[in-house]
């Protein structure tokens, strides 16, 4: 079963690792010391990004959704949700343990309506009108429109294995059948650094650009299952 882990970037540290592994006298304590500043630099750079950004995203959510507008203060992303009734058996979102020991989660099948725009109201990519697109493994979507995503899918909480994991998740049972969420984020969770032009609108979205999503789900299921 394939599986994809919370920390979207262990395992491109892990890669660097075992790849300069194989040269003579490794230096094991250097690669660590650089890891742990590029770390650092990369905070840095987020955090400017949410001082910038925070309130173009306040400004937008409350003028756009009103007081349905909610904000995620662990994420920094804000949204609005219609739940849908009659989920008397939600699905239940997973997760794992590596062989690490860090928590993940079991990807997930998911056939939906979605949209992504500019802040001004230009759409850049959605699905073909009345053919909702199916992703098989979530995976495929989060690789494209970032972790943004992620949390837009996932509980705020899920069980590892018995034990309560915290995984910031925007919906405390995570999006669910016929759930319909909009939401706008910090650009380091869609295209971050990255110009986007793939969309199905041949729309730019320059980089370091807050967009705006909108996702309704019609069906869920283990990955596969759709």
């Amino acid at each position: 079963m394939k599986k994809f882990t919370k920390f979207l970037f262990a395992f491109l540290c892990l890669g660097l690792v075992f790849a300069s592994c194989n040269k003579d006298n490794f230096d094991y304590e250097q690669a660590e010391r650089e890891q742990i500043e590029q770390a650092r630099l990369e905070k840095v750079r987020r955090d400017s990004l949410k001082r910038i950004q925070a309130p173009i995203l306040r400004e937008y959510a409350l003028t756009k959704w009103g007081d349905k507008a909610k904000f995620s203060d662990s994420t920094g992303i804000w949204y609005t949700v219609e739940l849908a009734t009659g989920n008397e058996t939600p699905y239940a979102y997973k997760g794992t343990v590596n062989s690490f020991g860090q928590a993940g989660l079991t990807a997930w099948s998911a056939t939906l309506n979605f949209k992504g725009e500019l802040m001004n109201g230009t759409v850049f990519d959605k699905n073909t009108d009345g053919v909702p697109k199916v992703y098989d493994h979530i995976g495929t979507a989060l690789n494209v429109y970032g972790q943004a995503w992620l949390y837009a899918f996932i509980p705020t909480i899920i069980n590892v294995q018995g034990k309560d994991v915290r995984y910031d998740g925007l919906l405390p049972k995570g999006l669910q059948k016929n759930d319909k969420i909009s939401f706008i984020s910090p650009s380091y969770y869609t295209f971050d650094q990255l110009e986007y032009t793939k969309g199905s609108e041949k729309v730019t979205v320059p980089k370091n650009t807050p967009v705006v999503y909108t996702i309704e789900l019609k069906t869920i299921g283990n990955s596969g299952s759709n």
